[in-house]
């Protein structure tokens, strides 16, 4: 049995599929399985199950896991012992997924991956931009969301908190009017999520700031959010950090209406050991420390 056999089947177990787990360890879908058929010749039973959904592992493949996990370890641990870069991360490859919020996926997650990414060129990054409970399972090794996570097992880090606030077009206060208390925005129209299709509780802040009034212009990506408020669609609670970056929106009611929220991660239970994942939550934290200031 050959050690590298095993951590192509801890992938494996990690991805779900064959081509997945060929990209994270930077080989092709044929060798991959080439590697699982030496495997299975070698322990004299099959450990994967291979179905056009996907792979599952069998009783054998799931039992030689630890094993597997110890050899990663290993070799994790000999790649820091001969990197000569001096950044105490060693030379770092293989596939990292991320999920976050649209927007922080955008401003501060996309900045730290291609730091990540210059640093170690054999890292491949897949960042999928979703505003969502954190949610073991989705598939991503590391997961950025919007405070508690659905389920209490998930452990989670705080990144930072950040702040809400209404911002509209000048053009479009002219014409409806600047309210001067939260009471008058009920004479205006809101532009914000889907109502039906927001999933995050934290975010669902519409009864709150306007007693009265629905969302007028809805959209689940809040760059579409922020477009329609620059052409005059109504007044949009939008982030703080990404409504200053755009041109065209003034504040409304900046000492009256704010809102605090918490930007948290956690690394999926199966990524906790895997360094690239570990180095990508790590280089995301500091993106946000550095660039804390922008965030209320």
């Amino acid at each position: 049995m050959r050690a590298d056999d095993l951590v192509v089947l801890l992938e494996v177990a990690r991805t779900g599929n064959l081509s997945a787990a060929g990209t994270a360890l930077g080989l092709t879908h044929s060798t991959v399985s080439r590697r699982l058929d030496a495997l299975e010749a070698a322990v004299g039973a099959p450990v994967v199950s291979r179905t056009t959904r996907g792979c599952h592992l069998t009783e054998l493949g799931r039992s030689l896991l630890p094993a597997a996990e110890s050899v990663e370890r290993a070799v994790t641990t000999a790649r820091h012992a001969l990197s000569a870069d001096g950044d105490g991360e060693g030379e770092l490859a293989g596939l990292v997924r991320v999920s976050a919020p649209e927007a922080f996926a955008a401003v501060y997650a996309a900045p730290a991956l291609a730091a990540l990414r210059r640093r170690h060129p054999r890292v491949t990054v897949e960042l999928t931009a979703a505003t969502r409970p954190i949610v073991h399972g989705s598939g991503a090794d590391v997961e950025v969301g919007v405070g508690e996570p659905l389920s209490p097992r998930v452990r989670t880090v705080d990144l930072a908190p950040y702040e809400l606030g209404l911002f509209a077009a000048p053009s479009y206060l002219d014409r409806a009017g600047r309210p001067r208390s939260q009471a008058e925005l009920d004479d205006h129209a809101l532009v914000y999520y889907v109502e039906g299709a927001l999933r995050v509780s934290d975010l669902q802040l519409v009864d709150r700031l306007f007693a009265e009034r629905a969302v007028q212009l809805g959209s689940t990506s809040v760059f579409a959010q922020l477009e329609a408020a620059r052409a005059g669609a109504g007044i949009a609670l939008l982030p703080t950090f990404l409504a200053r970056r755009a041109t065209g929106l003034e504040p409304v009611l900046p000492r009256k209406v704010r809102v605090e929220l918490t930007f948290v991660a956690a690394l999926a239970s199966a990524s906790v050991r895997r360094a690239p994942a570990v180095a990508a939550l790590a280089a995301i934290r500091s993106e946000v420390q550095a660039r804390a200031a922008e965030l209320r």
